[in-house]
């Protein structure tokens, strides 16, 4: 009987050892600097994927807009000298530093080639406009990349964090010599986790951010498209009737 209420006494003692330590461990948790400290290496490039997400955020947000890459001054005064088929003028406004945006790269583009060559065919023109509406597209499309480039990583290093948390806990489990203890896999396993919901947690939203401006750019790339097939079908056209 003695025997038996040791083993009880035992137990008892055990599980309320196991839970108090559980608690402890997870009022240490509740600290953003503990639970970085608890995912290892692991979760503090996590947490630095997640700042650079924030920043390449914010500059998109100043970056990716109507007024950044067609400004509303430099279209009026480009359509005004289309109108007036002012080549020269029209060449004049896109080298313009101020009117720095891809509109003005791609309406520059021609601009360029008829001032050049007054008699170039409407095939060049056209090659040219697509050839620099191309590479402007590109490298709008290259700037949004990087968030899809950190949705892939962000879970992978996770999963290297979960990786190397379940072996911190087996590595553990042999140090103890046979002696199976709750504790000695709550550190492993709290890296293993943390930096799996970490790393979960900044790809989800690189990837939702990614797709949110990716509509975003989509529509402004077309809108950009119209505008600048606007302005250079009146230089062509009013190009045409002179011939």
């Amino acid at each position: 009987m003695k025997k038996r209420l040791k083993k009880y006494a035992f137990l008892i003692a055990t599980i309320v050892g196991t839970n108090l330590s559980a608690q402890e461990q997870q009022v240490e948790l509740q600290n953003l600097q503990d639970i970085i400290k608890a995912g290892g290496w692991p979760m503090i490039v996590i947490v630095a994927l997640s700042i650079l997400v924030i920043c390449l955020l914010m500059f998109f947000i100043l970056t990716i807009r109507r007024n950044s890459l067609m400004p509303k001054k430099f279209l009026l005064e480009a359509q005004r000298a289309a109108e007036e088929h002012d080549i020269e003028a029209l060449e004049v406004i896109c080298s313009d530093p101020s009117n720095n945006s891809p509109a003005a790269s791609i309406i520059g583009a021609a601009a360029k080639q008829l001032v050049r060559d007054p008699g170039t065919e409407y095939l060049v023109i056209r090659d040219a406009i697509e050839d620099e509406g191309t590479r402007q597209a590109g490298a709008i499309w290259q700037r949004i990349q990087y968030l899809m480039d950190i949705g892939v990583v962000a879970p992978m290093v996770g999963l290297l964090g979960t990786v190397l948390g379940m072996m911190e806990s087996f590595t553990g489990l042999q140090s103890e010599l046979g002696a199976v203890k709750p504790i000695a896999l709550a550190g492993g396993v709290s890296k293993a986790l943390i930096t799996t919901a970490g790393g979960l947690i900044v790809g989800i939203a690189a990837m939702l951010i990614y797709s949110v401006l990716r509509g975003r750019v989509n529509y402004l790339i077309n809108e950009l498209e119209n505008q600048c097939s606007s302005i250079l079908n009146k230089v062509i056209t009013k190009k045409i009737r002179k011939n």
